[in-house]
């Protein structure tokens, strides 16, 4: 074997191990930081880092924030992209203890405390400001909002929110065709998510709600098995749903918004300062996940428009119309108030109204 090719032997072997050891820095810091820190939180999610610039969850900061308050006492193991689980499953499995805190919207945290169904009324929040002044109101500590999580094992994170904005409601290319009545809607076969509130609301319309899971939601879009549906504008663009949409109404009938929990026993049972710093970093992760889903959905709209896709807004009248047709006062969601907390309807209706 020659010199040269003894070199160059040599430096692959060397980069080769340099490039092996780079790979492995990552895990190398986290095992390192997992000897040295007295408690870890694994904390398990839906979305990646890839679509972190459409859905901002505020985790990441959380992490950073929560190690440094707890001094080097609290690691944060955070795991996403659904490894462990899809949104459906995830408490559950915080309730078991197999993780400690996951982040899930409000409509798959339902199944886990029925009184979220709630929030889900349509038009019950006038503004985006009416819902944030909500999110950041007593209300979500001294209500069954908290207490029946509490009952099954589940504490909600104060603060820890990831507010989408407003559902838009979304038609197929295939259909050619602007939602501006809920009259628009006939004919139209419309995915809904498990809420039955959501349910409840679409079949008010003459639109066919249908139940869709969000993995085969594209594929159900591209192949007509359904026509139209009501989904943030972040989950639409970051699981690319968009490209099958022809054009998007902003309704404004009901927020896309993921809560945070952890398991209260867990959580109970670590000690007063580090109890303090995870509270502290979910309140202090609202402010920037806030402003920064702002920054995002602006492009998004810009990246939807220059992608063809048109956007409808609706007239004053016409969204009035929406309120008679289908909003949280009609006769029907009577039911439902009472089966999920009439009293607690009635106070969160209150301070929307007064924002």
């Amino acid at each position: 074997m020659s010199k040269d090719n003894g070199i160059d032997r040599r430096k692959f072997v060397i980069g080769g191990g340099l490039a092996v050891a780079g790979s492995l820095a990552p895990w190398i810091r986290t095992a390192h930081a997992q000897a040295k820190a007295e408690h870890t939180m694994i904390f398990a999610h839906a979305f990646t880092q890839a679509t972190e610039k459409y859905v901002v969850t505020g985790i990441d900061l959380f992490k950073q924030l929560a190690e440094k308050y707890g001094g080097g006492r609290l690691l944060v193991d955070v795991h996403e992209g659904g490894k462990l689980g899809g949104q459906n499953v995830l408490p559950q499995k915080v309730q078991q203890g197999g993780i400690h805190a996951c982040q899930v919207s409000m409509q798959n945290f339902t199944p886990f405390s029925e009184a979220y169904n709630v929030l889900d009324f349509p038009y019950l929040f006038p503004t985006n400001d009416a819902f944030e002044k909500f999110l950041e109101s007593p209300i979500l500590s001294d209500s069954a909002l908290a207490t029946e999580p509490a009952s099954k094992g589940l504490k909600v994170l104060g603060g820890m929110w990831a507010n989408a904005g407003y559902r838009v409601l979304c038609v197929s290319k295939k259909m050619q065709r602007e939602v501006h009545m809920p009259a628009d809607l006939k004919g139209l076969k419309v995915r809904v998510t498990a809420s039955k509130v959501e349910q409840q609301a679409f079949a008010l319309t003459p639109g066919s709600p249908v139940s869709v899971n969000w993995a085969e939601t594209y594929q159900a879009m591209q192949q007509g098995t359904v026509d139209a549906l009501n989904v943030g504008l972040g989950p639409l663009t970051s699981m690319r749903i968009h490209e099958t949409i022809g054009t998007a109404t902003r309704v404004n009938m009901s927020f896309n918004a993921h809560v945070t929990v952890v398991g209260k026993q867990w959580f109970d049972a670590l000690p007063a300062p580090i109890r303090q710093a995870i509270e502290r970093a979910a309140a202090e992760s609202w402010a920037y996940q806030k402003s920064e889903q702002r920054k995002a959905n602006d492009l998004m709209w810009a990246e939807w428009k220059a992608a063809g896709i048109k956007i409808v807004d609706l007239k004053p009248d016409e969204h009035a119309k929406w309120a008679a047709a289908i909003g949280h006062t009609r006769p029907e969601w009577k039911e439902s108030k009472e089966r999920y907390g009439a009293a607690l309807y009635d106070r969160i209706a209150a301070l929307a109204r007064s924002a």
